[in-house]
């Protein structure tokens, strides 16, 4: 990840390994964390992007990229969450809009209620 040092990167998306594959693979992941949580300099909170349309995915709309975006329909996997150091994501795709990044995370507190 370029310039690991800033702090707050939610809402970019980025490329990175894809967990629990048999075979070295690679997904887009959402950085949904703020900067505030424990190892913010050397990780980030992130929920995975797929092509799948999964019952309980949210869709990424053309409009809810505000810069660079995706050629295939995306969703975003709100029960797919994990640490990702900032030194395993590979190439900005683009970054998605507050609101909608804001919806995850909700829909992410639905499945780990407090």
């Amino acid at each position: 990840m370029e310039d690991a040092s800033m702090d707050n990167r939610r809402g970019e998306v980025w490329w990175g390994p894809a967990l629990h594959k048999s075979s070295p693979a690679y997904r887009p992941w959402l950085i949904v964390s703020d900067g505030s949580q424990p190892f913010a300099d050397e990780e980030a909170i992130v929920l995975a992007l797929t092509t799948q349309a999964h019952g309980a995915g949210i869709a990424v709309t053309g409009d809810a990229w505000i810069r660079g975006g995706s050629n295939a329909d995306a969703f975003i996997s709100p029960w797919y969450v994990s640490t990702m150091k900032h030194r395993e994501l590979e190439d900005l795709q683009g970054e998605l809009s507050p609101d909608l990044v804001s919806d995850a995370v909700a829909e992410l507190h639905g499945y780990v209620p407090t």
